[in-house]
């Protein structure tokens, strides 16, 4: 599977992006599916840059977790080892990802313990969660806010907003 017109225009900036975003697509067992694949990622990449709006969380690592967090899913179930996957494949190839160490240390901190972590207090980690988060509605799940972490993401127009674009599958 190619870039395409429908891609986030993050990862269609610049080259060592898209040659980044090719690899983590074609090495990804699920990047096909409706639930865990790469139209969920890019939800997951348009959340994030809009959470981003309304705190200081970097927005490099948000989207580049957006890519990466569920790039190391074996199945479309319960796989609670997915996180720490992603953690070992995102250090695996280091050099293709274009962040700073600390950049690069809060980026695998978020994948490691995306489904497992409680609220961080790091925001930028909380931002990434929380842009996954918003787009439980894919499954039938409303997200709670008391499970959110931003006040950006708990607010009730932002649920909704989510919710619809989740449910009905929009990018």
């Amino acid at each position: 599977m190619g870039l395409s017109t429908g891609y986030p225009i993050l990862w269609r900036m610049n080259k060592p992006i898209e040659i980044l975003v090719s690899k983590v697509i074609e090495e990804a067992k699920l990047a096909n599916s409706s639930i865990h694949g790469v139209s969920h990622w890019q939800r997951v990449e348009r959340n994030g840059a809009f959470l981003c709006q309304f705190n200081k969380a970097d927005l490099e690592v948000v989207r580049l977790f957006a890519l990466f967090h569920d790039s190391k899913r074996e199945d479309d179930y319960r796989d609670l080892e997915h996180g720490p996957r992603a953690e070992v494949y995102i250090r695996s190839i280091s050099d293709f990802v274009p962040l700073a160490q600390e950049q690069f240390e809060d980026l695998c901190i978020a994948c490691r313990t995306h489904t497992t972590g409680a609220v961080p207090e790091n925001i930028t980690i909380g931002t990434c969660w929380d842009a996954d988060r918003l787009d439980l509605g894919r499954v039938g799940i409303e997200p709670k806010p008391d499970r959110l972490c931003t006040n950006a993401a708990k607010d009730t127009d932002v649920l909704f907003w989510a919710n619809a674009r989740s449910r009905y599958k929009i990018i």
